[in-house]
């Protein structure tokens, strides 16, 4: 529609009939979803809202403000809430998706990134929400800048909320470029109309969604549909499809078990009734059920020692921790501890010492009077403890009544995950792959030494993956990783771990990786240092990487930071820092690379693709990745925006110590004294799913 037209007698029709609706009763709460920019809010305006924390979303939509006017273009945008009040993501805006930039043209492919920053506090004392944003962060060509401040409030009676601000931005047609403000009506709980003055224009669209609790796992599907825009638009209607829901995990750790699934109330008391009349042979024989390996039981004074190492829950260590703690609060009662030198007390302690590939790693003392109030009311046992020092010391003065039950050794485990080369956005095409399967053999030998053998298969390629610009990164037929590693415990909490083989399909050669952590685990320093040769002429340099790195977590606030330098992989030296977000189980990354003075901005989502509770250990055991990594990478500092060539690269060693024996870097006191309710709901959940089923 011509901006000379009647938009001004629309858009006050609009409003109006906004107003005069507002008296019909009231069913829904303003839903938060996301604008046709890079950000939530209305059409093209923020609002003040921020996703929740943890929770994630996805948009597809078509219109975008470019070259003066509404172009038709497509939009793919992804965001999440990685703190309380703070919302980013990332942004694709393209014409077309397969055209060569270079010589066939493309219109516009774009890459970029965008951030929310919610005031806190400000509506508990002032009655209104405040937020400032960026679109189009850092890139080297960009092409969607924008700056913003916005204001919010909600009127509760009537489910609406009032929005206005200022915006500094490059966009087509001055949109955001100037004052703006806009209105969110939600008379039911499945649909929303938005209105806006965009700078420039007024627009206005009717959202529909589903309504809460509708579908499963807190998801909510949304689309939005343009009813008005004064804006020149060559035939293009306003419309999006939206989906979010909470990451993986992030729900289980944050909310009670039982608050979701009342009835395991009663489950868990009928569960812990068991303990009065229980051997310490069914406690083993419970724990051999479930799949726990390496069981070691003995007692240390007063104090029964558990000792065992869990294969079963690879989502998150404290899975594995809380099921067990669970069978023992079920299964070790007066009868257990009669033999233990208590004296006159009637304490009934626990020291679980947790294993992974038969060497200690954490230990969880509690009192289990006091854990089966946990288990049964929430309320958290003050007689827990958690603690990863001198754990070789402590199983050497336990006296063992059964030693090595459900023995692990060659329980081998085949797993299975998508391997994919790619690159996403780029002159070459929107989005180019080449996909595989990776099959992965690992096989605990003796303590701390196993097999590691990958083979991928390849499965599908784009063109260019075929035969253009990528070819050379196209995925072979061949066994790409075999090595031998061998891990010991040191003094002063330290680790090691020493791998001998094949690398990346055609280097051989040894690496080191040791690892120091702080008692509580907030601290974090190592380092790798490695030499490959490659076994064909193409590369007659040998691979000589030798990196350090520290690392800051900080559990209570689900966020680390790590800076790591050296040499990497490529033989360039650098500095990498990335800040790391936890969302229950999934990981957001952000990372800034400076390598051989080029510069990068790196996103990347690590989500484990296996299911929460896998097979029981077997000696061949089948299930699927615990860490799939998946990144987008822009140049930054630089006028132009070339490819990255392969600076900032390291070994890639899946079976790493983070990995292997530190749960992505979460098995430590800090972490778990920070996600005491995961425990609880582990085991809660192994009830409602196995016991109850």
């Amino acid at each position: 529609m011509p901006t000379d037209s009647i938009p001004a007698k629309v858009s006050r029709t609009v409003i109006a009939s906004l107003i005069a609706t507002l008296s019909y009763p009231v069913f829904a709460q303003v839903d938060i979803l996301p604008s046709q920019q890079g950000f939530s809010g209305l059409i093209f305006t923020p609002n003040a809202q921020t996703l929740a924390t943890g929770r994630g979303s996805a948009q597809f939509a078509q219109g975008v403000p470019y070259q003066n006017s509404i172009a038709e273009l497509d939009s793919w945008y992804v965001n999440a809430g990685v703190f309380p009040h703070l919302e980013v993501g990332s942004r694709i805006v393209t014409a077309e998706y397969d055209s060569n930039c270079f010589t066939d043209g493309c219109g516009i492919r774009d890459l970029s990134a965008t951030a929310k920053l919610q005031m806190p506090y400000l509506e508990e004392f002032l009655g209104f929400n405040l937020a400032f944003g960026a679109q189009d962060i850092g890139g080297a060509a960009s092409n969607f800048d924008a700056y913003f401040v916005v204001a919010d409030t909600e009127i509760d009676a009537f489910n609406l909320r009032l929005s206005g601000g200022y915006g500094k931005s490059e966009l087509s047609l001055g949109v955001l470029d100037g004052p703006f403000a806009g209105a969110e009506w939600q008379p039911f709980e499945f649909i929303q109309l938005a209105g806006e003055y965009d700078a420039q224009e007024f627009n206005a669209a009717v959202r529909l969604m589903t309504p809460t609790d509708m579908l499963p796992y807190g998801a909510q599907l949304a689309a939005q549909y343009q009813l008005y825009s004064g804006h020149e638009n060559k035939d293009q209607t306003l419309w999006g499809v939206s989906a979010s829901v909470p990451f993986f995990g992030d729900t289980f750790t944050r909310q009670k078990y039982s608050d979701v699934k009342p009835n395991t109330q009663t489950q868990v008391q009928s569960q812990l009734a068991h303990n009065e009349a229980s051997s310490l042979t069914q406690l083993i024989g419970k724990l051999e059920q479930e799949g726990f390996v390496n069981i070691s039981v003995g007692s240390n004074l007063d104090t029964l020692v558990i000792a065992l190492e869990n294969k079963r829950y690879q989502h998150n260590a404290m899975d594995g921790a809380g099921v067990a703690l669970g069978i023992i609060s079920a299964y070790a009662g007066e009868g257990v501890f009669a033999d233990l030198p208590r004296g006159t007390s009637k304490a009934q302690k626990v020291d679980l010492v947790l294993l992974k590939n038969k060497l200690p790693m954490l230990a969880i003392n509690t009192e289990l009077q006091c854990y089966r109030d946990f288990l049964q009311v929430g309320t958290e046992c003050s007689h827990t403890a958690f603690s990863t020092e001198n754990l070789t010391d402590k199983l050497a003065m336990t006296t063992w009544l059964y030693e090595v039950s459900n023995d692990g050794f060659g329980y081998s485990e085949i797993t299975f995950a998508p391997v994919m080369n790619y690159a996403v956005a780029t002159e070459y095409g929107f989005f180019d792959y080449s996909i595989g399967l990776g099959t992965n053999l690992y096989t605990p030998l003796w303590k701390g030494g196993a097999i590691d053998v990958r083979h991928i298969l390849p499965i599908a390629n784009s063109d260019d993956y075929d035969e253009g610009y990528y070819a050379r990164g196209a995925l072979e037929n061949q066994i790409d990783r075999a090595l031998l590693h061998q891990a010991f415990n040191l003094p002063a909490d330290m680790m090691t771990q020493f791998s001998l083989g094949l690398i990346r399909g055609d280097y051989y050669g040894g690496q080191n990786e040791t690892q120091w952590y702080s008692a509580q685990g907030m601290h974090n320093l190592g380092f790798e240092v490695g030499y490959f040769t490659a076994s064909e002429s193409t590369d007659p340099e040998a691979r000589t990487p030798l990196l350090a790195h520290y690392r800051l977590s900080v559990a209570q606030w689900n966020w680390q930071m790590q800076v790591q330098g050296g040499e990497f992989w490529g033989g360039d030296q650098g500095v990498k820092a990335t800040s790391s977000h936890w969302l229950g189980d999934t990981r957001l990354d952000a990372s800034y690379l400076n390598s051989e003075r080029e510069q990068f901005v790196t996103f990347n989502v690590s989500v484990p693709l296996t299911f929460w509770r896998g097979m029981q250990p077997q000696p061949i055991t089948v299930r699927g990745t615990s860490e799939w990594n998946f990144s987008v990478q822009t140049r930054v500092g630089e006028s132009h925006n070339q490819l990255n060539t392969g600076l900032g690269k390291t070994a890639s060693n899946y079976h790493n110590l983070d990995r292997q024996y530190f749960d992505r870097a979460r098995l430590n006191p800090n972490y778990f004294e920070h996600n005491p309710t995961r425990l609880r709901n582990a085991y809660l959940r192994y009830l409602d799913e196995v016991i109850y089923e």
